[in-house]
């Protein structure tokens, strides 16, 4: 490969470790892992969420590649919508089930299998919002199809360990948080706050 797909491919990769930081991603993950009390497996929560949109890139990708076909700009607006009512959803579910099941301990732990479901399908739809952009550049810039593929896979394996590496710096504070009930409770509301208010303003 000469210099110039190597800097494609360069680019692709450091695109995916950007991506990781926009805001509705980083939201969207700290809304599923608020009540983590492992640094670590809250980094692997953000590294699923990062799998779940890698999956769905790759997959619109591979349609792009092989057939041509892209995603229609009325979609990519339905698929913005749907993030931000998943952004909402999250946002009042976490506030709701902190306040509403009172029964739930400070120290109760909640199955990392949860967690993971929830962040794979969360990264999915992400991945299905941002895949029309991703694809306008990625096919401005690859040639062929072997190209292209790495392209996609060395994007989707920044996102994971971009993700991996956001969720465990906030999972430091959250892990705080669950040593004491009121704190866990403010942290779960501002989250939660932010989540449903990102949501709105993808309306506006």
């Amino acid at each position: 490969m000469d210099l110039s797909v190597w800097s494609v491919l360069g680019f692709s990769l450091l695109l995916g470790l950007r991506h990781s930081l926009d805001a509705d991603h980083v939201i969207a993950v700290s809304t599923i892992m608020t009540r983590t009390k492992s640094v670590f497996k809250a980094g692997m929560t953000g590294a699923v969420w990062g799998l779940g949109h890698s999956v769905m890139i790759l997959a619109v990708g591979l349609l792009v590649l092989f057939f041509g076909i892209s995603v229609p700009q009325h979609l990519e607006l339905y698929f913005e919508w749907l993030v931000g009512l998943l952004l909402i959803y999250l946002g009042l579910q976490a506030i709701i089930t902190e306040y509403v099941n009172k029964k739930k301990s400070v120290n109760e732990s909640v199955g990392v299998e949860h967690f993971h479901r929830r962040s794979f399908f969360v990264g999915m739809i992400h991945g299905l919002a941002g895949s029309g952009a991703l694809m306008l550049l990625m096919l401005t810039q690859v040639s062929n199809i072997g190209v292209g593929f790495t392209y996609l896979l060395l994007f989707g394996f920044g996102s994971i360990v971009g993700m991996f590496l956001v969720a465990m710096v906030i999972g430091v504070p959250f892990k705080a948080a669950t040593t004491n009930l009121r704190l866990q409770r403010l942290v779960i509301s501002i989250v939660g706050l932010i989540s449903i208010g990102f949501g709105i303003s993808i309306f506006i």
